[in-house]
Order: C-alpha cells, then structure tokens, then sequence
C-alpha cells in the first residue's frame, strides 16, 4: 500500500473507533482527526452500539481493538463482512499474536496493527486508514464503473460483444444474438471466424486489432439459414483487463438503400442526357421548318414542312413516353397479382397496330407481375416491331417450353447476334428517328418484375425476347 494517501483534507472520512477501554475509542478517534483533516473519528465502546451506529450510517473504515468482553474483535469483524464484504477494517490490539493475526486475515480483515507506546503510532494508524479507505473508494468506483457498463451491454440496442486476448467471445448481449441469429450459447466460446465467409483470416485480423487497439470496418454475418446481413463494428481493445468490447450494427438495409440511390442518380444522369439529346434534335428540327413557313413558301413545300414538323413533334412524344415509361420503372411501389397475358396481348396489339395483321398468341397464358408495369413492356416490344417491320409484320406471344416464362417474337429483319446485348443499351437504336429508350424501358421493366430477359432468333427469322419468369405461365 502507499504511505501517501491522495485524500485532500476537504473530504470526509468517518472512522468507527471500538474500544471497550473507557475513553480510549475517543482517544483514537481524536489523534486520528489531528492527523489529517478529512478524518472524522466516532467513538463507541460496546461492538453492538459500533454495529447499531454501522447499519445506520455512512462509515468508510473501521479502527477495532480485539480483546473486548461478550463479543471480541474478530467477532465484531465476521459481522461487519456479513453486511459489507470490503469495507476497511483495522484490527488495532495490544494483546496480539501470530493465530489472532493468521485468522483474522483469513476472516477479511484489512490491516493487523499492534499497539504501540506514545502518540506517533496514531499518525501511522491514519495513514493505513487513509489509504485502505482510498483503495476502497476506488474499488467501489469501479465497480460501479462495471455495474453501469453491464446495465448498457445488456439493454442496448446494437449489439455488444466481449472477447478475451484470444478473440473467444465470453459475452454477448441479446442484440447481437438477434443479430447473428443464435442463441447466447451458440455465441459463447467461438470467434468471429465462425460466422463468415472462409476466406477471413482471423489470425492476422486479430493480431491486427491488438497492435492497433482500436478498429473500424465492415463484417458479413452469415446466420444459420445461410442468409448474410452486413454488420458496421467499431472494436476497442481492453476496457477491462485482457476483455476486448466490439459493437455492431446491422447496416444491411442501408446498404441496400444507398445501392438503389446510387442506381437513382446514376439513371437520372442517363434521363438528363437522352432528354438533352433526343430532344433537342427534333426541336431544332421543327423550329427550322417553322422559319422557312413563316417567311413563305409554295403549297407544296408548305407540306413538306408540315410534314417534318410533324415527325419531329412524334418523336419528341416517343421520347417523353419512354422516358416516362423508365421512370415509373424506378419505383419501388409494385402490387402483382395474376395478369391474363394472352388477353393483355391481343388488347395492346390492336391499340399499337389497329390495321397490321393479326397476332398469333397462344391462349391461357397467366404470369403474376404489376399489370401496368407489364402493359409498358408489351406495347414498347410491339412498338419496336412495328418500326423495324412496319404494319405487315406478325407477333407472336407464347410459353417457354424449357423455362418457366414467354416470349414474344415477329417476323421481322430480326437483331444480328453481335448487337443483341447493345441493344438494351441507352440510345441505342437501329432506326433513324428511333428513340433508342423503348428496350430499355423493357430491360427495366423486366427487371422490377424480378425476370431475366435475353434476345434469340425468331421461328421466321425476326426478333424473339425470351422472359424467364420466377414461376410457370
């Protein structure tokens, strides 16, 4: 122990002085207080007043002689551990002796002092109390220091995790059993190894951690029904002696928030352009054609500019209905239920094409998708038939026969094999005056409905867009 307590003289520190010697408790307790100022000594004479004064009273160290009648020193100090276990206790007796001192220590008394002659053992008696309250205090400290530390591991809403030197957990709070989906004993014993992917080196990890003592990162948790959530943790290293705290939150949902923004700027980039671009063509177009109008021409040419005027004005309302059409793909609103496809077809077909030839659909064709969603996709693959086979050109809807899904087809000049993966592509088109949004539209469109979509060639040659469905049509 220190011989020089921190105590300052303004604290307070209320010593229980027994002696049944009459006046001696009294004399104790003043030398003790003349010793340093923070001491306040309390005399009493008889062990069951010092036990009546103890349970009512704040007291931070208690001076004891031990030869007293019907109850002696030691009799005094297993009842005090009976109510507080560490309290100081100093055993100041001038009838000493080596069994008195070996069963005192054994029953948890603090220090063992023999009295002396003259005054000078008093300045020695408050040092020992000083520094047994001191260490007392600070153990209380920290104790309430872990009672107030294991209040918030255990409510806390992240999950908390302790390790020992060797990264095996020994604690775990219910969050991060809600986390890893186990249970507190499916935790206990293991490592952070046990519940990634093998290609995680714990090893260097952790000799890692504890050079640097504290650590920042990302950790994929895979649960039980093999699902993996990605887990933001911040680890520190000994908040207690050789125990290593590291809190975890699952940031999974966010990260799938952040990828779909992403997404969202990275397509309103790819909208900002296309309108940039096919839009501001056509209406410069127009805008020329309506200066030569407005400074005369002969009927005939006044038709002819007509004309272009006109097909700059369509374009311009293929490029909003596209762009229209994308944009609601974006949304994450989707209500599936179970779409006649074969009707929906035929009704779209003789919207699109009312004077082309009639459509060869099969009949009973059923899928679950988002029926506006599924109207968009047909009427742009309709649409891209019609421009590139004009209204002569035949469509046929029917079911995979490998595959759960369909696919429409025409008769069409068809899509050469090397620009079949192009043509999902922004502004992409083979036609002059095409948008080059429409398969686009119907890439995204087949991608909220959860389908893949792939291009092959038709029965007679044209183009055929296979859709694999999540179930059978």
């Amino acid at each position: 122990m220190s011989s020089h307590p921190t105590i300052s003289e303004s604290s307070s520190v209320c010593v229980l002085c027994v002696d049944d010697e009459p006046g001696l408790a009294e004399l104790v307790g003043t030398f003790l207080e003349q010793a340093h100022g923070s001491i306040t000594g309390v005399p009493e004479e008889r062990v069951t007043e010092a036990l009546a004064y103890f349970e009512e009273h704040d007291v931070d160290a208690i001076v004891s002689d031990f030869d007293m009648p019907n109850l002696t020193g030691l009799d005094f100090l297993e009842e005090i551990r009976e109510q507080d276990p560490s309290v100081p206790f100093i055993l100041n007796t001038g009838k000493g002796s080596e069994e008195i001192a070996s069963e005192a220590i054994s029953m948890g008394v603090t220090e063992y002092m023999q009295k002396e002659s003259g005054t000078d053992q008093y300045a020695v008696l408050a040092n020992r109390v000083l520094n047994a309250v001191e260490q007392y205090r600070t153990e209380q400290d920290l104790q309430d220091e872990r009672a107030r530390f294991q209040a918030v591991f255990k409510e806390a809403s992240d999950a908390m995790i302790i390790a020992d030197d060797d990264g095996t957990y020994v604690d775990v709070n219910s969050a991060a059993c809600d986390l890893f989906d186990r249970s507190e004993d499916d935790l206990l014993g293991k490592t952070a190894a046990d519940f990634t992917d093998d290609d995680f080196n714990f090893d260097t990890a952790w000799d890692s951690f504890k050079e640097e003592r504290t650590e920042r990162g990302v950790f994929p948790v895979e649960r039980p029904d093999g699902t993996v959530v990605v887990a933001e943790y911040a680890a520190s290293a000994n908040i207690m002696d050789g125990k290593h705290l590291s809190v975890l939150r699952d940031i999974t949902e966010r990260r799938e928030f952040d990828r779909k923004l992403s997404i969202q700027k990275e397509r309103l980039n790819e909208f900002a352009g296309v309108l940039s671009h096919d839009l501001q063509n056509p209406v410069q177009v127009a805008q020329g054609h309506v200066g030569h109008l407005r400074n005369g021409v002969d009927d005939g040419d006044r038709e002819r500019h007509l004309d272009a005027i006109s097909d700059a004005v369509t374009r311009i309302d293929h490029v909003i209905k596209d762009v229209l059409a994308i944009s609601r793909e974006n949304s994450d609103s989707r209500e599936t239920t179970e779409v006649e496809l074969s009707a929906i077809a035929a009704d779209i077909w003789q919207r699109v094409n009312p004077r082309g030839t009639d459509p060869e659909i099969e009949p009973g064709l059923v899928v679950t998708a988002d029926e506006g969603r599924l109207e968009r996709l047909l009427t742009n693959l309709f649409r891209n038939s019609i421009e590139h086979g004009r209204q002569a050109v035949t469509v046929s809807v029917g079911r995979l026969t490998e595959d759960a899904g369909f696919f429409v087809e025409d008769d069409g000049p068809g899509i050469p094999v090397d620009t079949r993966k192009a043509v999902f592509d922004w502004q992409h088109s083979t036609k002059d005056g095409g948008t080059g949004i429409g398969l686009k539209s119907v890439e995204q469109a087949a991608e909220s409905e959860g389908w893949s979509v792939s291009i092959a060639e038709g029965t007679h040659g044209g183009a055929r867009f296979e859709f694999q469905t999540d179930s059978p049509v």
